[in-house]
Protein backbone atom coordinates (compact mmCIF):
# COMPACT_ATOMS: atom_id res chain seq x y z
CA UNK A 1 0.00 0.00 0.00
CA UNK A 2 1.14 3.57 -1.15
CA UNK A 3 1.62 6.10 1.33
CA UNK A 4 0.49 9.64 0.21
CA UNK A 5 3.75 11.86 0.09
CA UNK A 6 3.64 15.93 0.67
CA UNK A 7 4.00 17.29 -2.69
CA UNK A 8 6.41 19.35 -4.30
CA UNK A 9 8.21 20.57 -7.35
CA UNK A 10 11.88 20.53 -8.20
CA UNK A 11 13.52 23.68 -9.20
CA UNK A 12 17.50 22.48 -9.06
CA UNK A 13 18.70 19.19 -8.14
CA UNK A 14 22.74 18.57 -7.64
CA UNK A 15 24.09 15.44 -6.16
CA UNK A 16 21.86 15.06 -2.59
CA UNK A 17 21.13 18.81 -2.75
CA UNK A 18 17.36 20.04 -4.14
CA UNK A 19 15.73 23.19 -3.93
CA UNK A 20 11.57 22.08 -4.29
CA UNK A 21 8.49 24.95 -4.15
CA UNK A 22 5.63 22.76 -1.79
CA UNK A 23 2.15 23.84 -2.36
CA UNK A 24 -0.17 25.13 0.76
CA UNK A 25 -0.48 22.09 3.32
CA UNK A 26 -2.35 21.34 6.70
CA UNK A 27 -0.30 19.92 9.38
CA UNK A 28 -1.52 18.57 12.72
CA UNK A 29 1.55 19.41 15.23
CA UNK A 30 2.58 18.81 18.94
CA UNK A 31 5.22 19.57 21.25
CA UNK A 32 8.21 17.16 21.32
CA UNK A 33 10.65 16.50 23.89
CA UNK A 34 13.01 14.88 21.45
CA UNK A 35 13.25 13.98 17.82
CA UNK A 36 12.98 10.52 18.34
CA UNK A 37 8.94 11.24 18.70
CA UNK A 38 8.72 9.98 22.20
CA UNK A 39 5.60 12.13 23.43
CA UNK A 40 4.39 13.81 20.73
CA UNK A 41 4.42 11.09 18.16
CA UNK A 42 1.92 8.90 20.07
CA UNK A 43 -0.50 12.54 20.47
CA UNK A 44 -0.54 12.79 16.76
CA UNK A 45 -0.97 9.28 15.95
CA UNK A 46 -3.78 9.22 18.41
CA UNK A 47 -5.27 11.79 16.26
CA UNK A 48 -5.59 10.50 12.89
CA UNK A 49 -6.51 7.18 14.36
CA UNK A 50 -9.80 8.83 15.88
CA UNK A 51 -9.38 10.65 18.64
CA UNK A 52 -10.93 13.97 17.25
CA UNK A 53 -14.19 15.30 17.79
CA UNK A 54 -15.79 13.57 14.82
CA UNK A 55 -13.85 10.25 15.76
CA UNK A 56 -12.09 10.51 12.65
CA UNK A 57 -9.81 8.08 11.01
CA UNK A 58 -7.13 9.79 8.89
CA UNK A 59 -4.97 8.26 6.32
CA UNK A 60 -1.13 8.32 7.64
CA UNK A 61 1.29 10.40 5.17
CA UNK A 62 4.91 11.01 4.96
CA UNK A 63 7.05 12.31 5.57
CA UNK A 64 6.60 12.97 9.59
CA UNK A 65 8.20 16.42 10.34
CA UNK A 66 10.31 17.31 13.02
CA UNK A 67 11.06 20.97 13.69
CA UNK A 68 14.32 21.24 15.24
CA UNK A 69 14.24 24.40 17.02
CA UNK A 70 15.85 23.37 20.54
CA UNK A 71 13.36 25.74 22.52
CA UNK A 72 10.47 24.45 20.65
CA UNK A 73 11.41 21.04 19.68
CA UNK A 74 7.92 20.26 17.70
CA UNK A 75 6.34 16.80 15.77
CA UNK A 76 4.35 17.45 12.89
CA UNK A 77 2.37 14.89 10.42
CA UNK A 78 1.49 16.11 7.26
CA UNK A 79 -2.23 15.69 6.58
CA UNK A 80 -3.76 14.48 3.35
CA UNK A 81 -3.94 16.12 0.69
CA UNK A 82 -8.11 15.58 -0.40
CA UNK A 83 -8.71 18.26 3.20
CA UNK A 84 -8.65 21.94 3.31
CA UNK A 85 -9.05 24.32 5.53
CA UNK A 86 -11.80 23.73 8.25
CA UNK A 87 -12.72 20.13 6.81
CA UNK A 88 -10.65 18.37 9.23
CA UNK A 89 -12.24 17.06 12.69
CA UNK A 90 -10.81 18.93 16.04
CA UNK A 91 -8.25 17.38 18.02
CA UNK A 92 -9.55 16.11 21.36
CA UNK A 93 -6.06 16.68 22.52
CA UNK A 94 -5.31 20.66 23.42
CA UNK A 95 -1.37 19.68 22.60
CA UNK A 96 -2.25 19.04 19.06
CA UNK A 97 -2.97 22.04 16.48
CA UNK A 98 -3.99 21.98 12.69
CA UNK A 99 -1.79 24.54 11.22
CA UNK A 100 -1.57 25.62 7.95
CA UNK A 101 1.82 26.48 6.13
CA UNK A 102 1.54 28.41 3.22
CA UNK A 103 3.30 27.32 -0.44
CA UNK A 104 7.10 27.66 -0.08
CA UNK A 105 10.18 26.96 -1.21
CA UNK A 106 12.83 25.03 0.69
CA UNK A 107 16.62 23.77 0.37
CA UNK A 108 16.47 19.73 1.16
CA UNK A 109 19.71 17.33 1.53
CA UNK A 110 18.60 13.71 1.32
CA UNK A 111 19.99 10.80 3.39
CA UNK A 112 19.80 7.40 4.70
CA UNK A 113 20.37 6.13 8.39
CA UNK A 114 19.26 5.85 11.86
CA UNK A 115 18.53 9.36 13.50
CA UNK A 116 21.15 10.75 16.12
CA UNK A 117 22.18 14.62 16.87
CA UNK A 118 25.61 13.81 15.12
CA UNK A 119 24.45 13.31 11.64
CA UNK A 120 21.30 15.88 11.68
CA UNK A 121 24.68 18.35 13.18
CA UNK A 122 26.92 17.00 10.18
CA UNK A 123 23.70 16.96 7.64
CA UNK A 124 22.71 20.66 8.50
CA UNK A 125 26.07 21.56 7.95
CA UNK A 126 26.66 20.68 4.83
CA UNK A 127 23.62 21.95 3.83
CA UNK A 128 24.04 25.24 4.99
CA UNK A 129 27.44 25.67 3.45
CA UNK A 130 25.26 24.43 -0.36
CA UNK A 131 23.46 26.92 0.26
CA UNK A 132 25.85 29.62 1.02
CA UNK A 133 28.19 28.05 -1.74
CA UNK A 134 24.91 29.00 -4.11
CA UNK A 135 24.30 32.10 -2.45
CA UNK A 136 20.40 31.37 -1.06
CA UNK A 137 19.27 32.61 2.07
CA UNK A 138 17.40 30.82 4.49
CA UNK A 139 15.33 31.41 6.45
CA UNK A 140 13.58 30.11 9.50
CA UNK A 141 14.51 26.41 11.50
CA UNK A 142 16.04 23.17 10.07
CA UNK A 143 13.06 20.61 9.71
CA UNK A 144 14.17 16.88 9.71
CA UNK A 145 11.83 14.63 7.40
CA UNK A 146 11.31 10.72 7.88
CA UNK A 147 9.70 9.05 5.44
CA UNK A 148 9.92 5.09 7.02
CA UNK A 149 8.33 3.84 10.10
CA UNK A 150 11.19 2.77 12.76
CA UNK A 151 11.30 -0.67 12.10
CA UNK A 152 12.55 -0.36 8.53
CA UNK A 153 16.51 -1.22 8.58
CA UNK A 154 18.37 2.15 9.02
CA UNK A 155 20.56 1.75 5.78
CA UNK A 156 17.41 1.89 3.34
CA UNK A 157 15.53 4.91 5.41
CA UNK A 158 14.49 7.77 3.34
CA UNK A 159 15.47 10.82 5.69
CA UNK A 160 15.58 14.51 4.62
CA UNK A 161 16.47 18.05 6.51
CA UNK A 162 14.61 20.87 4.87
CA UNK A 163 14.67 24.61 5.51
CA UNK A 164 12.78 27.08 3.91
CA UNK A 165 14.66 29.90 1.78
CA UNK A 166 14.32 33.05 0.25
CA UNK A 167 14.86 33.28 -3.64
CA UNK A 168 14.88 36.81 -5.34
CA UNK A 169 11.86 36.32 -7.91
CA UNK A 170 14.26 37.98 -10.64
CA UNK A 171 17.02 35.24 -9.98
CA UNK A 172 17.50 32.39 -11.77
CA UNK A 173 18.21 29.43 -10.22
Amino acid sequence: MAIEKAAYTVLMKEKDFEIREYGPMIVAVSRETDFQGNTGFGKLFAYISGKNDGNQKIEMTAPVLNGLDPENLTIAFVMPKEYSPGMLPQPKDPEVQLVEIPGRQVAAIRFAGNMNQEKIDEKKAELLKWLEEKKITSKGIVELARYNPPFVPGFIKHNELLIEIDIDASREI
